[in-house]
């Protein structure tokens, strides 16, 4: 009767060893496919962003802006507004932990903003709201753009009783902040969508964030809503 408790026994332990072995093998290769999958994404960014000479670039929208001046004031704010967003898109000043200031992803949605207003004569209904201070609060690019680019993208932008909302709100106390955008699905052509950007979104906020944040859709019959709540 021992030896058999102690063979029973033995067995259990060896079982829950090789289980246990098994479980750290698959958190190891689930660790090292997040980490091959955030290489390759920076390495597509990295090679985008080669493409253009950012200095050619500028100096040709220089160019523009300074001989535009004396033709039309609103082609030369457009100009210079199409210059400070590609200067934010194609920088690269950000500090080693891969985050810029609040304030600058949100004066870079604010020229987009700005310049799609150009682009349709100040003819679009757009309520874009803060609140909250954004002092010193550090954040990774391009993820709140892209939520309220997606509002350009599919939304209805000339519909007076129902305005494309956008509103980030700051709690400083609990160092947490809301991005909310809502608006209303648009009745003409329809632009295909893969739904990349969205993953690619949730992919950048795992990796950074891990579990500090959460990010939701609802899609409504006529509505579309997106919603993100982070731990910076």
């Amino acid at each position: 009767l021992y030896s058999i408790g102690f063979y029973y026994a033995r067995k259990a332990v060896l079982k829950e060893r090789q289980l246990r072995i098994a479980e750290e093998e698959k958190y190891h290769l689930q660790e090292e496919k997040l980490r091959l999958e955030k290489v390759n994404l920076q390495g597509e960014y990295a090679f985008l962003r080669s493409q253009i000479n950012p200095h050619f670039l500028q100096n040709t929208l220089n160019f523009f802006y300074s001989k535009s001046m004396n033709v039309s004031r609103q082609l030369s704010d457009g100009i210079l507004l199409l210059a400070e967003i590609m200067r934010y898109a194609l920088a690269t000043d950000e500090t080693g932990d891969g985050k810029v200031l609040l304030s600058k992803e949100i004066e870079h949605l604010k020229n987009i903003i700005k310049i799609n207003q150009l682009r349709f004569s100040g003819s679009l209904y757009i309520n874009f709201s803060i609140e909250g201070k954004m002092d010193g609060i550090k954040i990774i690019p391009f993820v709140l753009i892209s939520l309220a680019e997606n509002t350009f993208k599919h939304g209805e932008l000339m519909d007076e009783e129902s305005p494309v909302t956008i509103e980030l709100k700051i709690d400083n106390a609990r160092e947490c902040l809301v991005f909310y955008t809502c608006n209303k699905k648009t009745t003409g052509p329809k632009e295909l969508s893969s739904g990349i950007g969205l993953v690619n979104i949730r992919k950048r906020l795992e990796w950074m964030y891990g579990n500090n944040f959460t990010f939701s859709t609802t899609e409504e019959q006529d509505i579309y809503k997106t919603r993100l709540e982070l731990k910076y």
